[in-house]
């Protein structure tokens, strides 16, 4: 698991999503995100700097440009 800031999490998205790699993304009832890419790898993310809230905006905008998303609220 990856421990890192809210502005590096969305930071490390742009080129997953330039490339349309990210196959689904999973939020847990921690807050912690767990990207799994079109070649079957996946990674988890704890966003330290924020609270779930704010995971879950990035995650439904994830889910607005059609990426699957599970566990918003």
């Amino acid at each position: 698991m990856k421990k890192c800031s809210l502005d590096h999490f969305t930071d490390s998205l742009k080129p997953w999503l330039d490339q349309q790699y990210i196959h689904r993304v999973v939020i847990n009832t921690r807050g912690q995100v767990t990207f799994t890419f079109r070649d079957g790898i996946s990674d988890t993310y704890e966003i330290t700097d924020c609270g779930r809230h704010q995971v879950e905006k990035v995650c439904r905008d994830l889910a607005e440009s059609g990426i699957a998303v599970e566990g918003l609220c």
